[in-house]
């Protein structure tokens, strides 16, 4: 079979390793399966490092900085990306959170004789209730939904659907590294208080401010850090000095070296997070589809991560000195009461090699 993962970024690579993750576990569970990507993340790293064949067209954040006008972009890219699709014949056609593109690119193939998947992360209630989403959705054969059973809410004409499965959540198979391998690889000693801050893929310069905010307030405490600005960053950000500069992607396999984490409230940083049991600060950012404090205040009312109070940079920062006050508690407390977490990457890729298989 033919699979084509359509994945779109911009801001970050959420989409995109999801994605990734599904295709290595579709790949490994048939191996004779061909799998092509068709992708508009700027990343730096992908795709070359991307272990499929990719085709990668440049977004509309590359467009707009390289002087393209939107109109000339969307007529530029959007044959493109149809030709790319039906130059490959996929037999199966999955996407992640915009079933059509964000730009509606892939309205056309809505009618192609394709079987499609889609991946439904977590969104607004306002937006999954949408009868746009609704009506869009009619056209996919399978919804995947990358969270454990009836832990998000979903849209009201989805909550019986057939076609709908509870995959939990998905994440790489590979294992993390112990603390001591993750601490010999990146050179921490041993007994260094290290803390990590991530902010996710490292295009959203609102998280490249709030970076230097919280390095500036560690710094003055004389707190260790290192901040993993993402494979969007491409030289050193603004506010960090080289030697707190951790640019590597993807940091999941090095978590367990850290003492701590302060991170954005995404989908991919948390989940890798609550696998690696470190204890963790999450700072919300606003996006149009991902609730990301609504994610972040299940986990407080869990006791499995803390956050801040008000949207100020001054309370932000005072509730953060708590954090690192109580950080060892909350640590022994994950170690003691938090359930594994499993990827859903191997239930996603079952369900899509028998796709062609009635609901």
């Amino acid at each position: 079979m033919r699979f084509l993962f359509y994945a779109s970024n911009g801001l970050g690579i959420g989409h995109l390793t999801r994605l990734l993750n599904v295709a290595q576990a579709l790949s490994k569970a048939s191996p004779s399966s061909e799998i092509l990507f068709l992708t508009q993340s700027e990343a730096a790293p992908f795709p070359d490092t991307c272990p499929f064949y990719a085709i990668r067209i440049p977004g509309r954040n590359r467009a707009r900085t390289g002087g393209l006008t939107a109109k000339s972009y969307l007529q530029t890219v959007r044959p493109l990306i149809l030709q790319a699709v039906a130059s490959f014949d996929p037999h199966v056609l999955v996407t992640d959170t915009f079933p059509e593109g964000p730009e509606k690119e892939l309205s056309p193939t809505m009618d192609w004789p394709i079987h499609k998947a889609f991946i439904f992360r977590e969104q607004h209630v306002r937006r999954a209730e949408d009868p746009y989403l609704h009506q869009v959705l009619r056209r996919y054969h399978r919804i995947l939904v990358p969270h454990d059973k009836d832990s998000v809410p979903l849209p009201s004409f989805l909550k019986s659907d057939p076609r709908l499965s509870w995959t939990g959540p998905v994440l790489p198979a590979d294992p993390l590294f112990s603390r001591e391998e993750s601490r010999k690889r990146l050179g921490i000693p041993e007994h260094r208080e290290t803390l990590l801050l991530s902010f996710g893929g490292g295009g959203d310069p609102e998280a490249k401010q709030r970076a230097k905010n919280i390095a500036a307030f560690l710094r003055a405490r004389n707190q260790s850090f290192f901040y993993a600005s993402g494979p969007l960053a491409r030289s050193l950000p603004e506010g960090i000095h080289a030697g707190e500069w951790l640019p590597l992607w993807p940091i999941r396999p090095y978590l367990k070296a850290f003492d701590g984490i302060v991170a954005s409230g995404g989908y991919n940083t948390v989940h890798e997070v609550l696998e690696s049991r470190i204890p963790a600060f999450l700072c919300d950012f606003p996006r149009a589809l991902d609730p990301q404090a609504d994610r972040i205040d299940r986990l407080v009312r869990e006791g499995r991560v803390m956050t801040h109070s008000g949207q100020t940079l001054s309370g932000l920062l005072s509730s953060l000195e708590t954090f690192l006050e109580k950080r060892t508690l909350l640590s022994e407390s994950l170690q003691t009461q938090s359930a594994p977490v499993s990827s859903g990457a191997d239930t996603a890729a079952r369900i899509l090699l028998n796709i062609l298989q009635p609901a």
